[in-house]
């Protein structure tokens, strides 16, 4: 497989696997797995909901508000 990149972006790659001591390879492959690895945590579940207290209306959730929650 080959890929067609600038020569900044090459000079970047080279000079940054030059730095970590690794081939350009590794240094690649680091970075998807990194990438791999924080985009499998941005699926985590999502928080819970706040509850606002609006005194004698009782407490409204966002759910109560808004069609866009399930």
């Amino acid at each position: 497989m080959s890929l067609v990149i600038s020569r900044e972006i090459e000079a970047r790659l080279m000079e940054e696997a030059r730095r970590q001591g690794i081939s350009v390879d590794a240094l690649l492959e680091r970075l998807i797995s990194e990438s791999a690895g924080s985009a499998a945590a941005d699926h985590r579940e999502a928080p819970e909901l706040p509850v606002w207290h609006l005194g004698a209306t009782g407490a409204f959730h966002r759910r109560d508000i808004y069609d866009d929650v399930h």
